[in-house]
């Protein structure tokens, strides 16, 4: 279901910004035009008329926003990195969004309740976490992988959380980037524990255009998604690009509640090129909201029914079916994650050699929580949840490089200022509580964090030879965070009625964290394909507050900040044309990566903070990707990941659970895929093939707040799809070309669970301690689209 909505003023003063930066090469996103290299096209592209099957020509693009999309900036970089381009991002499905995109990086798993863009996911890469998908503990290091857009930082500096419903329409990006483990000063912001992920939109074109492309499919999943481009004029380009999407939910209640969920994402920019630099200008508005069904037992549990009464049918796959879920008038839970953003960038040459850069950016999140929870038909105290909170950030990063001889120097640095609410309330409006969300009569909070986090760094690329290049760097940090409890003011009549139900059970608190972080990186051009690389790195980052209790809120602020500690070695084998390799693009390499000083919340299902854990943990594994054209028309692409995460200490209650696995961490994750298009009745048709497999997983115990040696099974689905684009140059309207899509995932409907764990009894009672539950993933899907290029 699709709702309306209305946009709140927002009133941001810009300052000039920075280029756009992707894992350990800043890349000059918005670089004047006449520094843009043309791009020739590659042998495998078809093109009839205006068509062209592997996409518009990045010199098409003003400055240089795609150049790192090609895999020669890969090979140059002493860092682990993965780039997604179109092709791959098509493999999740015309309503996927960023989180299904990126399960088809190496070391990358993704889990969740949802198959669109509009429903949370928590995803992993190389173990390290981010996001929320799933319903108990066990989301260890959670919140330690940065995420940009366009260059922005899009984490809660306090919460350290990114939700995947935020990018959700994949068509708006032109790619992804991943850089596994810290980076480089240049490109680190504050929460890069265990790497970045760079969504890159859509840019400015020097030609005008546009393209509007209808989707619809299984479980009423609708979405529309239009573009323009406005080409350059007197030296102004223009992107304007959004789309809106619903769906319900492959998981539907025997009273018929489906679940249902909509999303929608808008974003603009416009550049200036000017001799000696460029000026542009961006905003990006995004939601995406779903309900989310509550996870299912495996085998059915004595008392544990549909609506948690004796006269109700048990709850279970076994009995109430594979995908069925708590009737919506039970339980219902909706979901939402919003973010604004406004942003601008500058860069100027100030001389031959010097480059200043400046970027300044302004970011609002809210996240909304609706919660209704009258499973047994008991009529709880806390019968609604009322789940507020938000976050505001604003922030300036400026530096210079330099090019000298043998070297190019980037120093500068960056200031934020955050500003984080963490509001909600519990409540029931009948008799005998009448309460309700402005006086909620069962637990709820209001206490506010304030951050400033301030980074500097210097890295200097020594190039001896042109095929050697090192990169030192050094980054000293500054974090600063203080809180203070509001409950008392904000909910005065609840804090008067009720004040022991306060969450926020402290006085207010100040911290401060000064840090050095070294860093350096290497590679070196064996021969003229092949390169071999390595890196070593070390970062920091707040742990996470919010939530029903923990740091600030139920225990004291005394803390040391996490902390990372990895390296990566490998080769990179780069071929751009021979007999059988176009843009082929080979990568190997093995990490480890330390993570210690964790501070880990454990909370039950419903969210009640239920006390700590401490951690150190190690990870270790090795990525393999491939990317080619093989033959004439055809692409290919295929990753592997094989890991072991253990916990070298985790401590909770006193209790030590050391060696243990890592919760949620696949040993093995696998994927392939590839298309071959042809002409055909004058026409380009492009049939497609994908597989993708995730390995076994150790899972969390909630019922003993540690992690467990049982495993979830690995699955693995097999997806088709078939497009046929046809040309229709010279018509009145402009139109060029129209592209008809069928995509079908899980082609052979394997039923698979992609999330587990032992519950500890607060969700669907205390029969249910000790037994698992599980959140099964999407049964065969079939997607129709439609798209129209201008």
């Amino acid at each position: 279901m699709l709702r309306q909505f209305v946009v709140r003023p927002l009133v941001v003063a810009l300052a000039a910004a920075s280029t756009y930066t992707l894992g350990p090469v800043a890349f000059a996103a918005d670089a004047p035009a006449s520094s843009a290299a043309t791009t020739k096209t590659a042998p495998g592209d078809i093109n009839v008329g205006k068509v062209s099957a592997t996409g518009k020509a990045a010199s098409e693009q003003v400055g240089q926003a795609g150049a790192f999309l090609q895999p020669k900036a890969d090979f140059k970089s002493g860092q682990a990195l993965k780039v997604l381009g179109k092709h791959q991002l098509a493999a999740a499905g015309p309503v996927g969004g960023s989180a299904q995109a990126l399960s088809y990086a190496p070391g990358v798993s993704v889990s969740g309740y949802g198959g669109t863009g509009a429903t949370k996911n928590s995803i992993s890469v190389n173990g390290i976490k981010q996001g929320w998908g799933g319903f108990a503990g066990g989301q260890i290091d959670d919140g330690s992988l940065s995420v940009t857009f366009d260059g922005v930082p899009m984490v809660d500096p306090s919460t350290g959380l990114w939700e995947s419903p935020q990018v959700p329409q994949l068509d708006m990006l032109q790619g992804i980037g991943i850089t596994y483990g810290p980076g480089n000063p240049l490109d680190r912001w504050y929460n890069n524990i265990g790497g970045q992920i760079a969504f890159v939109p859509l840019q400015p074109t020097r030609k005008p255009g546009a393209t509007v492309k209808l989707t619809y499919g299984s479980y009423n999943a609708r979405n529309l998604f239009v573009s323009g481009r406005t080409g350059e004029i007197d030296g102004w380009s223009t992107v304007v690009a959004g789309g809106v999407g619903s769906s319900n939910s492959y998981r539907k209640s025997p009273n018929g509640f489906e679940n249902p969920s909509y999303n929608y994402a808008w974003f603009a920019k416009t550049i200036k090129s000017f001799e000696g630099g460029n000026f542009s200008v961006g905003a990006y508005l995004a939601k995406g909201s779903g309900y989310r069904p509550v996870p299912i037992p495996i085998n059915p549990i004595a008392g544990v029914t549909l609506d948690g009464t004796a006269n109700s049918p048990l709850y279970s796959q076994q009995t109430s079916g594979y995908y069925s879920s708590i009737p919506g008038n039970v339980w219902n839970k909706e979901d939402s994650n919003e973010t604004w953003l406004l942003y601008s960038k500058l860069n100027v040459a100030l001389d031959r050699s010097t480059t200043a850069h400046n970027m300044v950016w302004y970011r609002y999140g809210h996240r909304f929580h609706f919660h209704y929870n009258n499973y047994g038909l008991s009529n709880p105290n806390n019968l609604y949840e009322y789940n507020n909170p938000r976050d505001d950030v604003y922030g300036d990063k400026l530096w210079l490089s330099v090019n000298l001889p043998y070297n190019e120097v980037n120093f500068g640095g960056f200031f934020l200022v955050s500003h984080y609410n963490s509001r909600n309330a519990f409540y029931n409006p009948n008799a005998p509580y009448y309460g309700s969300n402005t006086v909620p009569n069962a637990h709820y909070r209001s206490d506010y964090w304030d951050q400033t986090d301030i980074a500097a760094f210097v890295q200097d690329r020594i190039s001896p030879t042109d095929n050697v290049h090192v990169t030192p760097g050094v980054r000293l940090i500054k974090y600063y965070t203080s809180y203070y409890p509001a409950a008392a003011g904000d909910f005065a009549q609840a804090y008067a009625l009720y004040p022991n139900n306060n969450q926020g059970q402290l006085p207010p608190a100040k911290n401060a964290f000064v840090k050095v972080e070294p860093s350096i990186d290497f590679n070196w051009k064996v021969q003229r394909h092949v390169a071999v690389f390595a890196n070593y790195s070390t970062a920091h980052k707040e742990p996470q507050v919010g939530g029903g209790g923990g740091l600030y809120q139920s225990t004291p602020p005394v803390y040391n900040l996490e902390k990372s500690t990895d390296y990566n070695v490998g080769v990179k084998v780069h071929v751009k044309h021979a007999a059988y390799l176009h843009d082929f693009m080979f990568t190997a390499e093995y990490y480890h990566l330390h993570y210690a000083n964790q501070y880990i919340p454990l909370y039950d299902a419903n969210g009640n903070y239920l006390g700590d854990a401490n951690g150190d943990s190690t990870y270790d594994g090795a990525n393999l990707a491939v990317v080619d054209k093989p033959l004439q028309n055809t692409e290919a692409f295929a990753n592997l990941n094989v890991e072991r995460a253990v916990f070298t200490q985790y401590v909770t209650g006193g209790v030590s659970y050391n060696g243990l696995p890592v919760s949620n961490v696949p040993d093995t994750t696998f994927n392939v895929g590839g298309n071959y298009s042809a002409y055909v009745a004058g026409g380009v048709l492009t049939p497609k093939v994908w597989y993708q497999y995730t390995g076994s997983q150790a899972i969390f115990n909630d019922n003993t707040g540690a992690p467990s040696r049982q495993k979830l099974a690995g699955y693995g689905t097999f997806n088709l799809g078939l497009s046929y684009t046809i040309p229709t140059a010279g018509n009145s309207l402009g139109l060029k070309d129209v592209k008809l899509a069928v995509d079908v995932l899980n082609v052979a409907d394997t039923r698979y669970n992609e999330f587990e764990y032992v519950t500890g009894g607060g969700l669907l009672g205390g029969n249910s301690a000790g037994q698992l539950l599980v959140l099964p993933g999407a049964p065969t899907t079939v997607y129709s689209s439609i798209t129209a290029n201008f």
